[in-house]
C-alpha cells in the first residue's frame, strides 16, 4: 500500500467491517452503494442524511476513485460561460475542502472523513461485485443480492432494497443484465472507446517559469496558474509517439506541494477499460512512451529542461466504457442546446470533450460551454427496478458523455441517486416508476434544493 495513503486508510479502518455475515444482516432493508468513487461517496452521504442505513462497498483500499487511484488531481469544473458557479450541494462541500487542485492523499482523507461523519454509513473496502442474484417481476428485474469478491480472497453476499451503482463501468447493472452500448456504438461506427491515460509525476520542473511564461502564440491555446497548467497543443504537434497506439494532443499538469508536477497527456488507443489485461497493456505502452515524451518536453517546453520521471499513478484513467439504456437518454443536442428539463437533478456545462478513438479522428465540437441539466431518468436503467446509476455509465450517447463523464457531474448524480434510494425505500416504489412520477421527482428535487443544489439557470449566482 502506498505510504501516502496511510493516514486515510487508518481513518477508514475505524468504520470498516470485514465480516460478510454481519454486513449481510445490516444491509437487509437498507441502501447498498457499490463503488468507492466520488459519486459513490456522494450517494452514501446523501442517502444517510435522508435517514437511510447505508452500506458502501469500495474496490480499493481508500475512497476516491480516479482522484486517489489514477492521480487525477484537479477538477474539470462545471461553470457558467462567464465563469460563475453552477454547482452546489455535496460537490461544493468537497470542493471547499480540496480546492481546485489537490493530491491523492488529500482526496483520500477528505472522502474518508466525509463518510466517517455519517454514523448510518457502514463501509467495506477492497471488494468488487462479482455476481448478482436477480428476481423477475411484472415491473422488471430486481437485484435481490450482490456477491463481492475480496481482494485477498473469498466472497460475501449483501442484500438490499435499493442499489446505487456508482462504479465507473456500471458493473452491477451489467451483471444484472441491463442493456448498454459500448463506447461509440450508438453512432453506428463501432464500439471503440475513448483512450485511457496513465498519469505520472516529474521532478525538477521550473514551475515559476511555466506560470509566468505561457505564451499562447507559441504554445497554443491554454494557460497556467500557481497550481495548474494546460494547453501546449501547438508545441506537441511536433511530437512523434513511439507507439502507433499513442496520441499526445495536449498537456495538463498540476503542481504538488512538494514541487513535483503531475502530467496527464499520453492517450492510449484501443483499450477496453473493463479488461484488466487491456489495462495492463495500456500501462506497459504508456510506460514505454513516457521517457520519450519527457525528452521531448526538455527540449521544446520552457521550464522542463531539468525534468526527470517521478512515479506512475496506481491505476490507469478510464474515460469511457458502457452507456446504459435508461428511462431517458442524454444527447449531444441536449448538451449543445442547453436543455434543462423538468426532472433535472443538477446542472453541468463541461464542453463536449471527446478524446479521439483513432489516430486520425478529428474533434467535431468546439470547446464551448452550454449550461444544461442532467435528467433524473438518465440515471435509471430501464430494465431494472431497484438499481440507479451514478457514474460515466449513465444513459447518454457517446458524444454527450464527453461532457457528462466529468467527476463534478457524477458527484451531483450520486447525491441525487442517494436521495432517490432513500425515498424509494420509504415509499416502497421502483426507480422507473419514480422517474415517471412528477410528484416523486419533485420530492427528489426539493431535497436537493435543501442541500444547496442549483437546478435552474435563474438560480445560478452571479460571478463574483
Amino acid at each position: 500500500m502506498p505510504q501516502r495513503f496511510a493516514g486515510a486508510v487508518a481513518l477508514a479502518a475505524l468504520f470498516v467491517c470485514a465480516s460478510g455475515r454481519s454486513a449481510l444482516a445490516q444491509t437487509q432493508g437498507s441502501v447498498l452503494v457499490v463503488g468507492g468513487t466520488p459519486a459513490g461517496v456522494a450517494a452514501a452521504v446523501s442517502a444517510a442524511r435522508q435517514g437511510a442505513d447505508v452500506t458502501l462497498v469500495a474496490g480499493r483500499p481508500v475512497l476516491g476513485g480516479i482522484l486517489t487511484d489514477a492521480m487525477m488531481d484537479q477538477w474539470d469544473l462545471n461553470v457558467a460561460p462567464g465563469g460563475g458557479p453552477i454547482q452546489g450541494g455535496l460537490f461544493s462541500e468537497i470542493h471547499a475542502a480540496l480546492g481546485d487542485a489537490f493530491t491523492p492523499d488529500d482526496a483520500a482523507r477528505v472522502f474518508a472523513a466525509l463518510v466517517a461523519r455519517e454514523p448510518r454509513i457502514h463501509v467495506i473496502l477492497q471488494a468488487r461485485a462479482s455476481s448478482v442474484r436477480t428476481e423477475p417481476s411484472a415491473a422488471g428485474t430486481t437485484v435481490a443480492a450482490v456477491t463481492f469478491a475480496r481482494a485477498r480472497g473469498g466472497t460475501f453476499t449483501l442484500a438490499a432494497d435499493q442499489v446505487v451503482d456508482a462504479t465507473d463501468n456500471g458493473d452491477v447493472a451489467a451483471l444484472a443484465g441491463a442493456r448498454y452500448d459500448l463506447g461509440r456504438q450508438d453512432t453506428g461506427a463501432d464500439d471503440r472507446m475513448q483512450p485511457v491515460t496513465l498519469m505520472f509525476t516529474l521532478h525538477g520542473v521550473d514551475w515559476r517559469h511555466i506560470e509566468t511564461g505561457y505564451d499562447a502564440a507559441i504554445d497554443g491555446p491554454g494557460g497556467a496558474s500557481d497550481r495548474r497548467a494546460w494547453g501546449y497543443a501547438r508545441v506537441l504537434r511536433a511530437y512523434r509517439p513511439l507507439s502507433p497506439d499513442v496520441i499526445v494532443r495536449d498537456l495538463n499538469a498540476g503542481r504538488e506541494p512538494n514541487g513535483d508536477i503531475t502530467v496527464n497527456t499520453i492517450d492510449v488507443l484501443g483499450i477496453d477499460g473493463r479488461s484488466d489485461l487491456d489495462l495492463a497493456r495500456a500501462r506497459a505502452i504508456a510506460e514505454r512512451e513516457t521517457p520519450r515524451l519527457i525528452a521531448f518536453l526538455r527540449v521544446h517546453v520552457a521550464g522542463f529542461e531539468d525534468a526527470t520521471l517521478g512515479r506512475y499513478a496506481g491505476a490507469v484513467y478510464v474515460r469511457e466504457t458502457r452507456h446504459f439504456s435508461g428511462v431517458e437518454r442524454l444527447t449531444a443536442s441536449d448538451v449543445w442546446g442547453g436543455t434543462i428539463p423538468n426532472d433535472t437533478i443538477g446542472l453541468s456545462s463541461y464542453p463536449l470533450d471527446l478524446h479521439p478513438v483513432t489516430a486520425d479522428e478529428r474533434l467535431a465540437y468546439a470547446p464551448v460551454r452550454h449550461v444544461y441539466g442532467i435528467p433524473f431518468g438518465t440515471l435509471v436503467p430501464r430494465d431494472l427496478t431497484n438499481v440507479i446509476l451514478a457514474s460515466p455509465a449513465i444513459s447518454a450517447t457517446h458524444i454527450a458523455a464527453g461532457s457528462a463523464r466529468v467527476i463534478p457531474t457524477t458527484i451531483e448524480e450520486g447525491e441525487a441517486a442517494g436521495i432517490a434510494a432513500a425515498l424509494a425505500q420509504r415509499e416502497r416504489t421502483t426507480f422507473p416508476a419514480m422517474a415517471r412520477d412528477a410528484e416523486r421527482i419533485a420530492d427528489v428535487r426539493e431535497a436537493l434544493l435543501r442541500g444547496g443544489t442549483i437546478l435552474t439557470a435563474a438560480s445560478m449566482p452571479a460571478h463574483s
